[in-house]
């Protein structure tokens, strides 16, 4: 009985083993093809590295439940070479790129329209290596058969032995729309007097202040704040698909383009005269004060980037749309030139802090706002802003003003040469009296930032090694400016003094970092310094008819007096002051230039107080220049030799006389006085402080200078000039 139960369950044990085996190893009969071929495995279990039992489905569809896919030709045998394969990438990168270029023309900025129609899938970085060196070129008259002939991928030998793997559609004949069918096809802005703007190997223009074609990594084009006048580009096209828009943008562009200035010879500046307009700030009786204040006794001075013609033909000229779509002025810059401008008439100033709020807010939201739009207005008022504070002796905030100037206008490339460089704001091509208004603005921006440096003893941004724009030359005068001029009996030169201010600018930059940073000893910083004074004064002797002057001409209250000349003296005495100042008490030719440059200075403001009667309409330089006056009488003062006692009575009562000026009659116009009489006293070093200090040790020296530069001394000094060992 055991035992037989025994044998039945190992019976029945073997038994179900051997039908365990059996599904084991049951094998599903293959299915055969259409064409009476075995099938092959399917795509999933290829993708999945699996074996696939061929049949249909197959057990790997059927457990995952997936759809089981069907191969029926064996291509492991008919493989096409590497070459071949990218010879199609090529074609169809090809035909991409162009594809793109006409989309970008007719939808611009529209990246939802490039992704509907799938450019780029194929466009790969390797392919565009090879495109941008002009590798494939596509001659839209001719027949393409295949691509490997169009674009020269192998021989006519490889191209006969690999014929027979080409797919059929490769044999036929390829015809690609010719320049008449792409007319007929596409909007009229591709096609301007029968020519197409599509041009292969123009050279790429640089992109908004980036070294690269296009752009920064980050960039993307940014469009424009606009006004409800303004036609968007997304519209050019409408919801049903015409292109009725699209007039309405090229007349949109020609009238940017017609407020652009052609010619300023031939420019007139009329002002508004519609009464529906009497309410636009153009208009505005205080805003036209001050800004006649402005031009009349401060431009150029140190506002030489603020182009006068320019601005006033923006001010008066694109008012209607709140200046966003003018060139050359814009609401901060009005705002900011006129807290500028009220400070010269006592019954303004009261506003000028109101404008200056109002800049300063709306500057600051769009210099950290990363969807505007770099424009050189924003810097010219940036600029006028750090002026302004510069003029309160808020130093702190003067050099972060200029800081923000400076870094807005390197993101528009405003240092390099317009004609190959473009920003978002620039709609059209700039005209050649615009190309010289960049170049004053971006000049007169260097003089700027090298006054401001100068006077807060710190380090210069702008330098010309990196500046590749050409030089300012003589603009004409607009009529219809006269209300914001300055009446002299002298016509008014901007260019040649700006020209030769920048070669002083230089001779500054290159002797700071021998007298004021390298760690000499006192007796060599005092033999750089003689030099520096040899050349300055050199420099000065060099100086063309028009800009030279004597002690005669200084007496003459006609000449002394125009603030569009006189300037040009205060900077060479601010600079002279600066640089002997520290070293009054160690050497005698400093004490001796000092003393030379405040008796001509004593003479400058006798002329202005007998003419005005007092100094509500000074300048800047006027400022400064009398502090360093200040400064240096009280450093003579503290000098014990025979000589100085002996002046010590007459060093006494010049400071009694520029002390008054300065601290009585330069404020309320200025505030820096009555900060430095403790007045509103902070923890911030005092001016004049920073500027005996002008030590910067974290400053390293540019010796690279342009080969301009480099000519200009060589011819106004006569030396043989080696940057590495600059003027010594």
């Amino acid at each position: 009985m055991t035992q037989q139960t025994k044998g039945s369950r190992g019976n029945s044990q073997t038994g179900t083993g051997t039908s365990s085996n059996m599904d084991n190893n049951y094998v599903r009969p293959v299915e055969m093809g259409s064409s009476g071929k075995k099938r092959l495995a399917c795509t999933n279990c290829r993708r999945r590295r699996k074996k696939c039992d061929l049949g249909f489905p197959c057990s790997s569809c059927s457990r995952l439940k997936i759809e089981c896919n069907v191969n029926e030709e064996d291509l492991r045998k008919k493989r096409y070479t590497s070459g071949y394969v990218k010879s199609l990438e090529t074609h169809i990168a090809t035909l991409e790129t162009n594809l793109k270029k006409l989309v970008e023309k007719v939808y611009p900025d529209n990246e939802q329209m490039l992704r509907s129609m799938m450019v780029n899938d194929v466009l790969s970085g390797d392919v565009a290596n090879e495109l941008s060196k002009d590798a494939t070129k596509i001659n839209h008259s001719e027949e393409v058969t295949s691509p490997l002939v169009s674009f020269g991928v192998r021989g006519d030998s490889q191209v006969n032995q690999h014929q027979h793997m080409l797919p059929k559609i490769e044999k036929k004949s390829i015809k690609l729309p010719s320049l008449v069918d792409m007319k007929t096809s596409l909007p009229p802005l591709l096609f301007r007097n029968g020519n197409s703007t599509v041009d292969l190997s123009r050279r790429k223009p640089l992109v908004k202040g980036s070294f690269y074609p296009e752009g920064p990594v980050t960039y993307r084009p940014t469009k424009p704040i606009s006004v409800s006048s303004l036609t968007s580009v997304n519209s050019l096209v409408s919801s049903d698909g015409s292109a009725s828009s699209h007039s309405r943008d090229i007349e949109e562009t020609n009238r940017l383009n017609k407020q652009r200035i052609s010619d300023l010879k031939t420019t007139i500046i009329k002002r508004p005269s519609d009464p529906t307009h009497a309410n636009l700030i153009n208009s505005d009786p205080l805003i036209l004060k001050a800004l006649s204040k402005f031009y009349r006794w401060l431009y150029p001075g140190h506002f030489i980037f603020v182009h006068r013609e320019s601005f006033l033909y923006g001010f008066f000229n694109d008012a209607k749309d709140n200046y966003a779509s003018s060139h050359y002025c814009s609401i901060e810059l009005i705002y900011a030139m006129c807290a500028v401008g009220c400070r010269l008439a006592p019954d303004l100033q009261n506003m000028s802090e109101v404008y200056y709020e109002k800049s300063k807010s709306m500057l600051l939201a769009l210099v950290f706002d990363e969807n505007s739009i770099a424009r050189i207005t924003t810097v010219q008022a940036l600029f006028c802003l750090a002026f302004y504070e510069l003029g309160k002796g808020q130093n702190q905030q003067a050099w972060y003003f200029s800081g923000l100037a400076i870094r807005v206008g390197y993101d528009m490339g405003f240092q390099l040469d317009p004609k190959v460089w473009y920003t978002d704001d620039t709609k059209g091509h700039l005209t050649t009296s615009e190309l010289e208004i960049r170049s004053r603005i971006y000049w007169g921006c260097y003089i700027a930032d090298h006054f401001i440096s100068l006077m807060l003893g710190r380090t210069a941004s702008l330098s010309v090694s990196n500046s590749t724009i050409p030089e300012s030359n003589e603009l004409p005068e607009v009529v219809g400016t006269e209300e914001f001029r300055f009446v002299g009996k002298h016509v008014l030169q901007v260019s040649l003094p700006l020209k030769n201010l920048i070669i002083l600018s230089r001779i500054v930059q290159i002797f700071t970092s021998k007298i004021f940073i390298e760690s000499d000893d006192t007796n060599s910083k005092i033999r750089y310094l003689d030099k520096f004074n040899t050349q300055v004064y050199n420099w000065r002797q060099s100086l063309p008819e028009f800009l030279q002057w004597s002690k005669e001409l200084i007496k003459d209250p006609d000449v002394s007096i125009d603030p569009t000349i006189s300037y040009f003296w205060y900077y060479y005495y601010i600079v002279r002051l600066t640089f002997n100042k520290p070293f009054i008490e160690d050497s005698l030719e400093s004490k001796t230039v000092v003393i030379e440059i405040i008796a001509d200075l004593k003479t400058l403001f006798d002329n202005f107080k007998n003419k005005f009667g007092n100094f509500e309409r000074s300048t800047l330089f006027q400022l400064y220049a009398c502090l360093l006056v200040i400064n240096c009488l009280k450093k003579l003062l503290e000098l014990k030799d025979a000589k100085s006692q002996a002046m010590h009575s007459t060093w006494t009562r010049l400071v009694e006389y520029f002390s008054d000026i300065f601290f009585n009659n330069m404020y309320p116009e200025y505030l820096l006085p009555k900060r430095l009489q403790g007045a509103e006293v902070d923890n911030e070093i005092p001016l004049d402080t920073q500027v005996v200090n002008q030590v910067n040790t974290n400053y390293t020296h540019d010796f690279s200078l342009s080969n301009e530069i480099d000519d200009l001394i060589k011819d106004f000094f006569d030396v043989a000039y080696n940057p590495a060992n600059p003027l010594v």
